[in-house]
């Protein structure tokens, strides 16, 4: 069976007015399983948010999102500026634990809000992301240039979106795979690249920050050597859990707008797109750099 016809399948259809408030939560499968990986996981699971602010620092892309919030303002504003870095605010919204394709609409008084926003080198480059943000529609290729996405990745990224406000399915679909069947759904099996597995970004295990145009593309993979040369120099010994976390066998599926990733020790649940019927990704392994 064929990419293109799997796409035609009915399970591919959405529900609409489905869409619940960002969430996520990790399930241990065991009391053995949480004292062995939970150290691991919660010491690297941030790492690539960390990344984010020094992939622009140390001159590996020229912008980069942040938020802040009110309790760390001072703090990060002057972090940002001792760094010789600008910061430019672009929308408030209430803060959200999990997956979110928007942003929350509330008022500038609100202790439970952060304030979205554009790190860069220099205030042209801030100045350009903004503009790119707030035009209508959305400019996501000149937003791509500036986070040093692939023109590739961005191509297809704007193909995909808003459809597929996660499509994480999409990069696998028109990536190498084999169809594997269950008694109620039909699903892919791939093998991810470290650069381009973003199957389980939820709880913050990924490489690259943005979406591949397919699990084997060169440019990610490319650009993925400047993100673990980054990782590296902010914890050694945090990106080596890193690995091997994001390294673990698992599954993805999709249904009516949950998402779960199940690895042999822990399982993620979070929000995601409303399909009518169950979406889903295995891999057994996960490619690491030659």
């Amino acid at each position: 069976m064929t990419a293109e016809t799997t796409l035609k399948m009915p399970p591919f259809e959405m529900l609409p007015g489905v869409e619940p408030y960002p969430f996520t939560k990790i399930i241990w499968h065991s009391v053995e399983a949480k004292q062995e990986w939970e150290y691991i996981v919660e010491r690297s699971r941030g790492l690539h948010d960390q990344a984010e602010y020094e992939m622009v620092r140390q001159g590996f892309r020229r912008c980069a999102t942040v938020h802040i919030s009110p309790w760390n303002y001072d703090q990060m504003m002057e972090k940002i500026q001792a760094d010789g870095l600008v910061w430019l605010p672009i929308v408030r919204t209430k803060n959200y634990n999990g997956f979110s394709h928007k942003h929350f609409p509330t008022h500038p008084g609100d202790p439970d809000s952060s304030v979205y926003g554009v790190l860069a080198r220099n205030m042209e480059d801030a100045e350009l992301f903004r503009e790119a943000s707030n035009s209508n529609p959305t400019d996501h290729v000149t937003i791509g240039e500036l986070l040093g996405f692939p023109r590739c990745c961005c191509e297809k990224f704007n193909e995909w979106w808003p459809t597929y406000i996660d499509p994480v399915y999409q990069a696998a679909e028109v990536s190498p795979h084999e169809i594997f069947e269950e008694e109620n759904y039909k699903g892919l099996k791939v093998t991810p690249h470290i650069a381009t597995h973003q199957m389980m970004r939820y709880v913050g295990f990924r490489l690259c920050s943005h979406f591949p145009c397919s699990l084997d593309c060169e440019a990610s993979i490319e650009i993925g050597k400047a993100w673990r040369q980054v990782m590296r120099s902010i914890d050694p010994k945090g990106y080596e859990y890193f690995e091997r976390v994001i390294s673990l066998p698992g599954e993805w599926t999709c249904l009516h707008g949950i998402a779960q990733v199940e690895t042999p020790h822990f399982t993620i649940i979070t929000n995601s797109m409303p399909t009518k019927g169950k979406w889903s990704i295995r891999w057994d392994e996960v490619k690491g750099f030659e």
